[in-house]
């Protein structure tokens, strides 16, 4: 491929294999991937977001000072192995990548989730209004394992009458510290008073590590996601019990730091996958499997206000929500998910907690974590 002409623009775009040609410092930066990786360069926003907008193919969009604004990985990558060859690739002075897999695999770089055809958000959002509830969400969890935990009764366990716990997937960022929106996250709960359970990939947790500990001072908690966002069922049972391990030991650390002891130590398995023999483990590890009842699919359903309109209203005394991360490029529209959710449950008078505190209001103990239990409590 060639150079083209970049419209209104005086600097012309470099569209060439990577290594041949050098690209700009000051320039904004689109990289996608089709059989390799290719690179172009823009003066302005205004156009990179214009030719991002006409890509179809995994595709990255960088700003002049090496930040990423935006990732998308394309219908046809649903291991987001193209994204992942681009972060690798900006890295290394915008070159060529043979295979990403391998630093995929250990968490070095992000796993991005294809998109969807278009139309699926709308569609989903459709179909989720109307076929999505406690009963069917919870039994969802109970498929992952008998011993989940997805909500308490409040016929059972009327001491979580008003209230509801949130948890909070993916923290606390895949993409980097200037990607990360745990400041915005913080802020908006302190402005509800608002307490969440916030699920971690363990693997990066230590870009993070200030952020989180002022999490855990100001009442927040932490339970374990694994090391990195994939489903461990295909992976030894050995790796998955070191990614637990590893995960555990960095909470625990966080914590001992933080001079906050943890009473319940939470494990949601990557993407609601776990096997029995994955279950056996993290039983073995001590740990409660942590679902939910109510949930709005965020990672496809592309609309916050939706989300936190759906989440409010199915919440019931008692809920478990769940809701991804949002950071700065990927999932941004989980923040105004949130925002929105917030706001419906105070009009409700809900009062949001942790998962441990709603277990506590539920009458549970920290010595009942490792026992098998119902699906709802």
């Amino acid at each position: 491929m060639g150079d083209r002409s970049c419209g209104s623009s005086i600097l012309r775009c470099c569209v060439a294999k990577p290594m041949l040609r050098s690209l700009q410092p000051q320039t904004w930066k689109l990289g996608y991937r089709t059989s390799q990786v290719y690179w172009e360069e823009f003066q302005t926003r205004e156009e990179a977001e214009g030719r991002y907008q006409e890509l179809w193919w995994s595709k990255v969009l960088m700003n002049p000072e090496g930040d990423v604004l935006r990732c998308s990985s394309g219908i046809l990558d649903p291991k987001g192995v193209g994204v992942a060859a681009l972060l690798l690739s900006a890295r290394r002075g915008f070159g060529d990548v043979e295979s990403s897999l391998p630093a995929l695999e250990k968490g070095d770089v992000a796993f991005i989730p294809a998109d969807r055809l278009p139309g699926t958000s709308q569609a989903l959002q459709l179909i989720w209004d109307r076929v999505a509830s406690r009963s069917s969400i919870s039994w969802f969890g109970s498929r992952v394992s008998v011993d989940s935990l997805c909500y308490f009764d409040v016929a059972k366990h009327p001491g979580v009458r008003g209230y509801v716990a949130l948890t909070i997937d993916d923290a606390p960022c895949r993409l980097g510290p200037k990607n990360s929106m745990l400041p915005e996250i913080r802020k908006l709960l302190k402005e509800h008073q608002a307490k969440a359970t916030f699920m971690l990939l363990g693997k990066f947790v230590p870009q993070h590590e200030e952020g989180l500990l002022e999490l855990l001072r100001e009442g927040h908690e932490l339970g374990n996601h694994g090391l990195v966002d994939k489903s461990y069922r295909a992976s030894s049972p050995k790796e998955f019990e070191d990614a637990v391990e590893e995960c555990t030991r960095r909470i625990t650390d966080l914590h001992r730091r933080a001079g906050v002891s943890s009473a319940f130590p939470w494990f949601r398995p990557p993407h609601g996958q776990l096997s029995a023999v994955m279950a056996k483990i993290v039983e073995q590890k001590a740990l409660r499997i942590l679902m939910c009842d109510t949930y709005a699919c965020c990672p496809v359903i592309q609309d916050g206000d939706f989300i936190g309109r759906f989440l409010g209203k199915q919440a019931e005394h008692g809920s478990i929500m769940l809701i991804h991360m949002p950071e700065h490029g990927f999932r941004e529209w989980c923040l105004l998910g949130l925002q929105t959710l917030l706001k419906h449950l105070k009009e409700r008078n809900m009062k949001v907690v942790t998962a441990g505190k709603l277990a506590e209001l539920a009458g549970w103990s920290p010595e009942l974590v490792g026992r098998r239990c119902k699906l709802a409590l």
